[in-house]
C-alpha cells in the first residue's frame, strides 16, 4: 500500500531536481511514491535521466504538454495521479523525509480524525545561492500539538497576530493532507484542487476551513531549499523580482487575477513582498467564499508596519512604505490608511553570522556546514534532533 505521495513540482530546473531525487531515492521505504511533473520548456532532460540513469518503480514522471502549465495546473495533475493515503508536495529544490510515513501512521494512531500534518522545516540556501553571509537552520523542538481550529483560522483569515507571516502552515507545500481531504476540497471548490495562482497559501485557506483535525510536529521533516533560480533568491533583486513576477503573470493569465482591483497591493509593484501576496490571496479566498474578514485590515496593518521594520536596506524599507502608503490610500477609500504608521528606518544592517541556539532553532554558518544539497543539510542536521524512529514511538527525550 502506498501510504504517502509525495508530489514534485518542476519547470527548468531539471539539475536540481535530479538531485532531488537521488536524494528521495536512497531511501529504503516501500510505502510512499514519487511522482515528477516536469513542466520544462525542454522534457529531454528529465526523460533522458529516467530512461538511462535512473530506474525506480516508486518514481513516476509526467512529462510536459503541448504548452506550458501554470504552476498551480501542474500541481492540479500531480495531485490527481496520487495513489497515496497522504499528498505532500515540495519543491524541486527541497527535500523531504520519507520516513514521514512513521509519524503520519503515528499520528493515525493516536488521532483517527487528522487530515492534516505539519512540521518545522529546515532552510538551506544551495551554494550558487549565496551571495552574502547567511545562516542555515534547524528546528532542535520534537513536541506535538493539535491546532485549535478557530485559533488557526483567525491567524489566516484575520491575521490576528499582526506578524508579517501569519503561523497558520496547514496546507499541502511541505505538509501532509489526506488525499480524500483533497477529494472533498474539490468537490466543494469549483472542481478542482487548486485554484489561485499562489497555489500553496490558497491551499493553506482551504485546509483550515476543512480539515477536520489539524497536528502540528515541531520536529522538522523538511527542508526548504532555495537555489539561485528559486523564487525566493529572486526577491534579492528588484529587477529579477519584478521580471519573474511578469513570467508569473504571463503563465498564470485567464486564473484568477493576481494584480486585485479590490485588495489594491498588486505583486508585480517593487515593493510587494512575501506579505503582501500572502493577504492578497486571503483576501480572494475569504471574498469568494464568504469567510468573515473582520479585523482583517487593520491586522493587516499591522503586518506591513512589521514587513518593513524587518527590512535591512533602506532603499527597500522606502520601496515598502510607499507601496503600502499607496495600497491603503486606494482600499475601501483609504478606510484603514490611519493604521498604517510604519517605524523610521534604523539603519542597514546584514544578518548576524553567529552560529547558535536560540528559541529551539539551532543558526549555523553556511559556510560551516558541510552540505552540498538540501538532503545532506538534513542528515547534517539529523545529529542535532530527535531521530524520527524515537519521535514517532511517542519518546519525549534522547535515551541515555
Amino acid at each position: 500500500m502506498i501510504h504517502l505521495s509525495i508530489c514534485l513540482p518542476t519547470r527548468n530546473r531539471q539539475s536540481y531536481c535530479i538531485e532531488t531525487i537521488r536524494a528521495l531515492a536512497q531511501s529504503d521505504g516501500a510505502d510512499f511514491e514519487v511522482i515528477v511533473g516536469d513542466n520544462s520548456d525542454d522534457g529531454s532532460v528529465l526523460a533522458d535521466f529516467f530512461a538511462r540513469d535512473f530506474s525506480d518503480s516508486r518514481f513516476r514522471l509526467i512529462g510536459p504538454g503541448e504548452a506550458v502549465l501554470s504552476m498551480v495546473d501542474n500541481w492540479e495533475r500531480l495531485v490527481a495521479q496520487a495513489k497515496g493515503r497522504w499528498v505532500s508536495v515540495i519543491g524541486d529544490d527541497d527535500y523531504i523525509d520519507p520516513k514521514l510515513v512513521l509519524m503520519l501512521k503515528y499520528y493515525e494512531r493516536l488521532y483517527p480524525e487528522v487530515e492534516s500534518v505539519s512540521w518545522a522545516r529546515m532552510h538551506f540556501n544551495w551554494p550558487d545561492n549565496r551571495p552574502d553571509p547567511a545562516l542555515s537552520v534547524v528546528p532542535v523542538s520534537h513536541d506535538t500539538y493539535v491546532a485549535v481550529k478557530s485559533n488557526v483560522q483567525d491567524r489566516l483569515y484575520r491575521w490576528s497576530e499582526g506578524t508579517r507571516r501569519p503561523a497558520a502552515g496547514f496546507g499541502i507545500y511541505h505538509g501532509a493532507l489526506r488525499k480524500t481531504l483533497m477529494e472533498r476540497i474539490k468537490r466543494k471548490y469549483g472542481g478542482r484542487y487548486f485554484e489561485h495562482p499562489v497555489v500553496d497559501f490558497e491551499n493553506n485557506c482551504k485546509t483550515i476551513r476543512e480539515a477536520k483535525m489539524m497536528v502540528h510536529c515541531q520536529r522538522p521533516l523538511s527542508v526548504l531549499g532555495a537555489c539561485a533560480a528559486s523564487n525566493s533568491a529572486g526577491t534579492r533583486s528588484v529587477k529579477t523580482k519584478v521580471e519573474r513576477v511578469e513570467t508569473f503573470k504571463k503563465e498564470t493569465q485567464g486564473k484568477v487575477d493576481m494584480d486585485d482591483p479590490v485588495f489594491p497591493f498588486p505583486i508585480s509593484d517593487r515593493g510587494a513582498s512575501i506579505c503582501s501576496t500572502v493577504a492578497s490571496t486571503t483576501s480572494w479566498f475569504c471574498r469568494t467564499y464568504g469567510v468573515d474578514l473582520t479585523g482583517f485590515p487593520e491586522n493587516f496593518a499591522r503586518a506591513a508596519m512589521d514587513e518593513c521594520a524587518n527590512t535591512a536596506i533602506e532603499s527597500e524599507y522606502e520601496d515598502k512604505t510607499a507601496y503600502f502608503r499607496r495600497g491603503f490610500e486606494a482600499w475601501d477609500n483609504g478606510r484603514w490608511l490611519d493604521h498604517f504608521k510604519p517605524a523610521p528606518f534604523w539603519g542597514n544592517r546584514s544578518v548576524n553570522e553567529m552560529s547558535g541556539v536560540l528559541k529551539d532553532y539551532l543558526y549555523i554558518r553556511e559556510d560551516a556546514a558541510p552540505s552540498r544539497t538540501p538532503a545532506e543539510f538534513y542528515r547534517f542536521g539529523e545529529n542535532a534532533i530527535l531521530p524520527i524512529e524515537l519521535v514517532a514511538s511517542g519518546t519525549r527525550a534522547f535515551a541515555r
